[in-house]
């Protein structure tokens, strides 16, 4: 077991395809005998952060090797009415890129693919229902939601029901990216809202609180400061260039969020060492089993790293 000052949390952060690093990551740690009190992430962390829950981190690399687009982006463009603003975080530059931004946003409100291939993998994997975790944890999953445009947080507490939102619902809300999924709708004390992918940034960033009261918080980020300046090509430059510059940018903005952890816990990066050769939507089995397989090799300097501490 990893010898880490209790209580322990965990934070994953959200990329799509590039997951498959933190997959990587999170298995090692979780065979190295990690126990987290608390797990938290958005976007394609919290796919992670349920199998870790539901300690079924040990099937993760045959999944992303088995990985083919067409199993989870089906066309199905659609278009829903919402103040989608994603750029009330971002600096807002001249008039021109104002403009440009708000054109962003309408066309944000298009949505290419269905959710229901994220519905069918959930659901035939991890279940959902108000099924108990495998491991004593607090579950936080984190989405945006676009009324507000601040961060929504659902808690579960050692299963995946109690909250006021369907465990799977709660899922795939987060990993709703803008453009590519359509948003999930949620009826918050009668009032209706719309929850798009945890990554965007609005009024506030997410930020380490939700960690509060831990000693330790270990945090798997699937970005490099260098993304931030990512250029890509390709007709996918445009979304790519922004998500990525969007995901490096909200990354570091949570890990600087450390310093407001009253309980000043100690806290662990980790992230890629390397390129990983693939883009967000690049589902492609052969590239994410290389991102998983350079993701555990992460973990096993970090774990070295550790006993090396004594």
């Amino acid at each position: 077991m990893l010898k880490l000052k209790r209580p322990v949390g965990l934070f994953l952060c959200g990329g799509g395809a590039l997951g498959s690093w933190q997959s990587g990551a999170l298995s090692r740690l979780a065979e190295a005998g990690l126990e987290a009190d608390a797990v938290a992430g958005f976007s394609v962390g919290v796919l992670n952060g349920a199998a870790y829950c539901f300690g079924r981190t040990d099937e993760l690399e045959d999944i992303w090797a088995g990985m083919r687009p067409e199993m989870i982006l089906k066309p199905r463009p659609s278009y829903r009415r919402m103040p989608l603003d994603l750029h009330s975080g971002m600096s807002a530059g001249g008039p021109l890129a104002r403009a440009g931004q708000r054109m962003q946003d309408q066309l944000a409100k298009f949505s290419l693919f269905s959710a229901e291939p994220l519905y069918a993998l959930v659901g035939s994997w991890l279940g959902g229902r108000d099924l108990p975790f495998a491991r004593k944890t607090v579950f936080y999953v984190i989405s945006h939601c676009v009324e507000r445009r601040l961060p929504q947080i659902f808690r579960f507490d050692g299963k995946a029901g109690g909250s006021k939102i369907a465990f799977n619902d709660a899922l795939i809300s987060s990993c709703a990216i803008p453009s590519v999924f359509p948003p999930v709708t949620w009826f918050d004390e009668g009032k209706k809202r719309h929850l798009v992918d945890g990554g965007v940034i609005g009024l506030a960033t997410i930020n380490l609180n939700v960690l509060e009261g831990c000693r330790t918080v270990i945090m798997l980020s699937n970005s490099r400061e260098e993304e931030i300046n990512f250029k890509g090509t390709g007709w996918m430059s445009f979304f790519e260039n922004k998500a990525r510059r969007m995901l490096a940018v909200h990354s570091q903005k949570i890990y600087e969020s450390r310093v407001l952890i009253r309980s000043s816990p100690e806290v662990h990066l980790l992230k890629p060492q390397e390129d990983l050769g693939m883009g967000i939507l690049e589902l492609q089995g052969a590239k994410c089993r290389r991102a998983f397989e350079v993701g555990e090799k992460a973990a096993m300097d970090f774990i070295a790293g550790l006993e090396s501490r004594g």
